[in-house]
């Protein structure tokens, strides 16, 4: 029988990988990461990691040998060069077919709920259950919530007015930013009604703590009940620091909903809970309705109302990242080496100084990091101990960061710039900046549907991909507008980059004013990964970005 863990200390002792620290979409997707997280899979005398070819560039460098790992969900790439040697799945759910050859496989109850759906029916599933966790049910006092984000919006809105006071092309954008406007119960409460849910449970961080307004114990989860309108926190016996009034007791997460929601519908975030809580839910009763994309276009159109706090991440973001990457021309012009790890440090040092010289009165800190040369790997990821010197050829910086107080996360950034060393990949840079300001935030405007910014944004390549193939920066093997519709051009932004909302086919989402977001065009051809991404706002009068200096 094949069995599946996603225990992260397993996959840790058994492999020397931490998947928060050493993959990307394990950092990005905050909502989310037990559905990229990578897998333990062992059937008779065989183990395998089972990890998205997203992260191929990533697990490798951290050491796992490449015979023991099974790649799926193959990665979009305009250079199939890249991964020619490495085979990857179709979908998790192909490659465990394929590992477990008729037979049964046994998922242990740490394996994320979206697993489960995406297999049950595929493959026979003999699945474990989870022990359950004695917990105390708090009330959260809505108002009170409402006040507490309100004092931060406040202060978010005097440091960014100042902050931006002088920066002559986001002249007129201080007039968009609010501290009174806040619609995260009502969007909640309609949310609910469309699902028609009789509950919904909050346990991704994100939409955990813009819920409730404190950072999150572990192993607490909210409880938003619908028929009325009060929200809940169950935390494990014994936890401290919740905020609330005590109003009972239960066995377990399972039977608190079943006692407290006044009905069996119940929401959940198909991709955080495991399946093990799901199950326990289904025991008591519970009627599953999957909600993790919902709850994440929740949070998208509603960052407008943090808007003071997003301004202030994308200004640190394009100081930081462009600070860092000057440093690094400048030691590399002067004949010096170092690491893409002492990249990174000066990047954290320059956010540092970026709070201090602008008296930032909350914290701003790394909220993830793609930093790598184009000789290490074309793929993204986390810097690592590897050289920087004359030999290389370009040096990808595309990060962001999160405002946070008292633990909460209230806004985040994704930007991107390039330090490109080759001609060829200095003159592709170069027009990727016009692509991104002209070609995508061109079109940014109310009433613009997300994938028609995509078609737009290739009809605006078109005529300069024979260029692209003039000065080898693309080459002709491959169909360039199919293979770049398998990706997006940007994404709205959440409180993380948004998985619900992205500049790409299939997304029908209107935008609005108050769209808030991010335009990119990742280029990774021969021996240059390029990025080029800047944040933008949709205001009453035009588009702003955010992330220029």
């Amino acid at each position: 029988m094949l069995s599946l863990t996603a225990d992260p200390s397993q996959v840790e002792a058994t492999y020397g990988l931490n998947a928060r620290k050493s993959l990307l979409f394990s950092a990005i997707r905050l909502d989310s990461y037990p559905l990229v997280a990578p897998l333990i899979a062992r059937t008779g005398n065989h183990q395998y990691l089972l990890v998205r070819q997203q992260e191929q560039g990533n697990a490798l460098s951290a050491g796992v040998p490449k015979e023991q790992i099974r790649f799926y969900a193959p990665w979009v790439t305009i250079d199939p060069r890249i991964v020619a040697d490495t085979p990857a799945s179709a979908s998790l759910t192909s490659l465990v077919q394929e590992l477990a050859d008729g037979a049964a496989v046994s998922l242990a109850a740490d394996v994320v709920y979206s697993h489960y759906r995406a297999l049950s029916g595929s493959v026979e599933l003999v699945v474990a259950d989870q022990d359950p966790t004695p917990v105390t049910a708090y009330e959260l006092g809505l108002k009170e919530v409402l006040t507490r984000f309100a004092a931060w919006r406040e202060t978010g809105v005097r440091t960014a007015r100042r902050l931006i006071e002088n920066v002559e092309h986001l002249s007129g954008l201080a007039e968009e930013f609010t501290a009174d406007e806040d619609s995260r119960f009502s969007a909640l409460k309609t949310l609910a009604g469309d699902r028609s849910l009789d509950a919904l449970l909050l346990a991704a961080p994100p939409n955990f703590t813009e819920a409730t307004g404190f950072a999150q114990p572990d192993g607490a989860v909210g409880l938003w009940l619908a028929g009325s309108d009060k929200l809940i926190v169950l935390a494990p016996e014994g936890t401290s620091g919740v905020s609330g009034a005590a109003v009972g007791q239960f066995p377990s997460i399972g039977a608190a909903v079943r006692t407290l929601a006044g009905g069996v519908r119940t929401g959940v975030e198909d991709e955080w809970i495991s399946v093990g809580l799901a199950r326990e839910l289904e025991r008591e009763g519970a009627e599953l309705v999957p909600v993790s994309a919902d709850l994440g276009h929740w949070r998208d159109i509603r960052d407008h109302e943090d808007l003071a706090f997003q301004v202030v991440a994308a200004r640190a973001s394009v100081f930081a990242i462009e600070e860092a990457l000057a440093w690094a021309e400048e030691g590399l012009a002067a004949g010096r080496s170092f690491t893409e790890l002492d990249i990174n440090a000066v990047y954290l040092k320059k956010i540092a100084e970026f709070r201090t010289v602008n008296e930032i009165p909350f914290g701003i800190e790394p909220y993830f990091t793609n930093l790598h040369s184009s000789n290490r790997m074309l793929f993204p990821g986390p810097p690592v101990d590897y050289p920087i010197n004359d030999e290389t050829t370009c040096i990808q910086l595309d990060a962001g960061v999160r405002i946070v107080f008292d633990g909460v996360n209230v806004a985040t950034s994704d930007m991107a710039r390039s330090l490109p060393r080759t001609a060829a990949a200095k003159e592709a840079y170069s027009f990727f900046f016009d692509v991104v300001r002209e070609g995508i935030i061109g079109q940014l405007k109310p009433g613009v549907v997300c994938e028609d910014v995509h078609e737009g944004t290739l009809r605006y390549l078109a005529p300069h991909l024979d260029r692209m193939v003039q000065i080898g920066m693309l080459g002709t093997d491959v169909d360039f507008n199919t293979e770049y519709r398998k990706r997006n051009v940007g994404h709205l932004m959440g409180k993380q980059e948004s998985f619900a909302n992205e500049l790409r086919p299939g997304y029908k989402h209107t935008l609005q004013v108050g769209s808030y977001g991010a335009a990119e065009i990742p280029w990774r051809y021969e021996n240059a990964a390029i990025g080029t991404e800047d944040l933008w706002y949709i205001g009453h009068d035009r588009t702003y970005i955010l992330s220029k200096r």
